[in-house]
This record gives structure tokens, C-alpha cells and sequence, in this order.
């Protein structure tokens, strides 16, 4: 059995709020499965080194909380590699969820998944695959009151929506078997900015 002491394993998102990822290989094989459209535990295990059974465990994990799916299997000298796509994306909180969980929580997981936003950017970037089709990069700023603040909210809720409802229609179209589709990463923020809030400080 390999160790995985060392490895630069991929996140989900803070262990306090992954309770569906109770260990980082697990949260390292959704990640990978969702980066790459369709994954097997052999090509994890070797790419981390370590056996293939150690993988196979979580992948079976993640199939039964419903987050992977079986979807090819290729048969080699009596052994069988199955592949596995992913069924949905696991973290979204609307508005009242969010605010439910304490400020300190909240910071230490937008910390992480900026971290991993940066990084899977980087990644893309240097890979030539962030520029090898029509993509959208945008920087917008905009003035708003109160209620357009929450008009905002709503707009970038609304479009996750939209962008789940196209990722189950795929799903739907794409042909059974190998075919791992086209793995697609969409980041929104809207966030206030540091200048506003440092303003609000020096009035109070």
C-alpha cells in the first residue's frame, strides 16, 4: 500500500463543511473526475502511487452517495477498469444557507475556493486549454443601492441554475460509453469591494 504523505492531493472545499468527503483522497478523486469529464480509480492510484484498491474504496463511496456514476468498463487480461463521470456538483448555497454558517467558516472556505479557482486557472492557462475554444473572461464593476445588490445576488443564483439545467441536459444527450464530454468550469463572484468596506470604517 502506498503512502500518500507528500502528495499534493486536490480539495473540495474546508473539512469542516465536506462532511460527504471524510477523507482527502476522496475529495482529490471527485475533483479529478470532475476535471477531466471521466476518470477510473486506476489511472488515480497511479498517478498518486499508491494501490489501486486504497482508490477503488472511494470511488465506490462516492458512487453510492450519488455523486460519480459508472458509465464504460474496459476489460484487460481478466482485469476490469471502470470509468466514472460525475453526476452534479455538490456545494451551492443559496443566500439564507450561507449567512447561517458563522463568518469565520464562511472566510476559511471563500479562502479555499479562491485558492482553487487561482490554481485550476493557472492550470488551464499554462495547458493552452483556458484559450483553445471560445471562452468568456470578464471584469465588470458596477454602482448599486441596496435592492440592486440584491438583484445582483439574484442574477448570479439565477445563472448557476441555468448552468446546472445545461449540465443535466448534456448529460442526457451525450451518448453511453467513453465519451467524457467536454469538462467546463464556470466562476462567478460578485462581491463588494475592499475600498467600500474600508470606506464604511472610517465613518463609523
Amino acid at each position: 500500500m502506498g503512502s500518500l504523505q507528500g502528495k499534493q492531493l486536490k480539495q473540495v472545499i474546508d473539512p469542516t463543511l465536506a462532511k460527504a468527503f471524510t477523507h482527502p483522497l476522496r475529495g482529490h478523486a471527485w475533483v479529478t473526475i470532475f476535471e477531466k469529464g471521466m476518470a477510473s480509480p486506476k489511472e488515480i492510484a497511479k498517478e498518486l502511487g499508491i494501490d489501486v484498491s486504497d482508490v477503488s474504496y472511494h470511488f465506490r463511496e462516492l458512487e453510492k452517495k450519488k455523486l460519480i456514476k459508472l458509465v464504460h468498463t474496459v476489460r484487460r487480461r481478466g482485469f476490469a477498469e471502470h470509468f466514472y463521470q460525475p453526476v452534479a456538483p455538490v456545494f451551492h448555497f443559496d443566500d439564507s444557507e450561507w449567512m447561517q454558517i458563522p463568518v469565520g467558516i464562511r472566510s476559511t472556505f471563500s479562502g479555499e475556493v479562491l485558492r482553487q479557482v487561482i490554481e485550476e486557472l493557472t492550470r488551464a492557462f499554462k495547458a493552452g486549454s483556458f484559450d483553445s475554444r471560445s471562452r468568456h473572461l470578464s471584469r465588470t464593476w458596477v454602482l448599486v443601492d441596496e435592492q440592486g445588490w440584491d438583484e445582483v445576488m439574484q442574477v448570479a443564483q439565477d445563472a448557476v441554475k441555468q448552468v446546472l439545467a445545461i449540465h443535466k441536459r448534456s448529460a442526457k444527450r451525450r451518448p453511453k460509453g467513453p465519451t467524457p464530454g467536454i469538462p467546463v468550469s464556470v466562476v462567478m463572484a460578485a462581491f463588494e469591494t475592499a475600498a467600500s468596506v474600508a470606506a464604511r470604517n472610517d465613518d463609523e
